[in-house]
């Protein structure tokens, strides 16, 4: 059930269900028309966000939508990172592929040319099960940004022109880039709640009052938006053998007891071994490398809590509610 790339040798006697196929006993599971067609808006948007560094944003990030295509939803992942992190993850090679960015995208969007937005994804998994639009290194340069009206709604303004294409996916992901940038705020202002990626060390922990300050500002500035900007933490590589881990994770739920994903994602090492910078080809998340893992085990218990979290639906379905109705 996941990129047969990764699947062992020893293990070609079992059946290998594709996120389509997943997708399509669930439904029929759930008596959901096969044929269904989603409703013309924005499904559900999750931005990943940190102000620091070396978290795991984006190892949360891509296992997540992993987990969330092999669970039957249709899921676009953006990167919108210049370091181009996300993309090298499922094995785009950035530094030597003809790569057209989330960042380009908007600028033609704000300049009323067409975007060709369809030509900039990347399929993982077919049936458009788990699509990307990647990033490479030109995204840092956002100085069109400078001089645009209205810039920081950027982002906001490319869903609305192309809804058709957003709206076919049940979710859609996008991976920014740490600390404060303007693009990274165009992506914090079309979203509801924000996915907030820390580890249970100081500097982490310190960095979430940036963070904060960064979404007062959002919420002070853009009053006419439906409702503010609130944020989500989910807490990672915690290990629990180490005792400044769990002062600090207790510092983090007493400071922050409402909004902390009752999952913590424990450190492990099978998340080091995703990315190999010198073969990007092999490259995979831990679900599909090591899908029997405690890690593994960890990203699929978070991202059931993150489907009820975000009222992510099969088709947009709800019992009783066509979709598109």
């Amino acid at each position: 059930m996941f990129r047969s790339k990764f699947r062992e040798a020893e293990d070609s006697g079992h059946a290998l269900y594709g996120a389509r196929q997943i997708r399509d006993i669930r439904m029929k599971l759930l008596g959901i028309p096969l044929d269904l067609v989603r409703s013309r808006k924005q499904p559900p948007l999750i931005v990943g966000r940190t102000a620091k560094g070396g978290v795991g944003k984006t190892t949360i990030v891509g296992n997540a939508a992993t987990c969330l295509a092999l669970s039957g939803y249709k899921v676009l992942l953006i990167d919108g990172d210049p370091q181009a992190t996300l993309t090298g993850l499922f094995g785009i090679d950035w530094l030597n592929e003809d790569i057209t960015h989330i960042g380009e995208l908007m600028k033609r969007a704000s300049q009323k040319l067409p975007t060709n937005i369809k030509s900039a994804v990347r399929p993982i998994y077919e049936g458009g099960m788990l699509d990307l639009i990647p990033a490479d290194i030109t995204m840092a340069d956002d100085s069109w940004l400078i001089g645009l009206m209205n810039r920081e709604q950027a982002f906001v303004r490319l869903l609305e022109q192309e809804l058709d294409f957003f709206s076919q996916y049940d979710v859609i992901i996008v991976d920014s880039a740490p600390g404060s940038s303007l693009l990274a705020t165009t992506f914090m202002l079309a979203c509801k709640l924000l996915l907030a990626v820390v580890t249970p060390e100081p500097h982490s922990i310190a960095a979430m009052d940036v963070l904060a300050s960064n979404v007062h500002e959002i919420n002070s500035a853009f009053k006419n938006r439906e409702g503010n900007l609130e944020v989500h933490i989910v807490v990672n590589k915690y290990n629990q053998t180490k005792k400044p881990h769990n002062e600090m994770l207790a510092t983090l739920t007493a400071r922050y007891p409402t909004i902390i994903n009752d999952v913590i994602v424990r450190d492990f090492v099978g998340f080091l071994r995703e990315a190999d910078p010198n073969e990007i080809r092999t490259n995979g998340t831990v679900l599909e490398k090591e899908p029997n893992s405690v890690g593994a085990r960890d990203i699929i218990d978070l991202t059931k809590s993150l489907i009820k979290r975000y009222d992510i639906r099969l088709a947009d379905y709800r019992p009783g509610v066509e979709a598109g109705a």
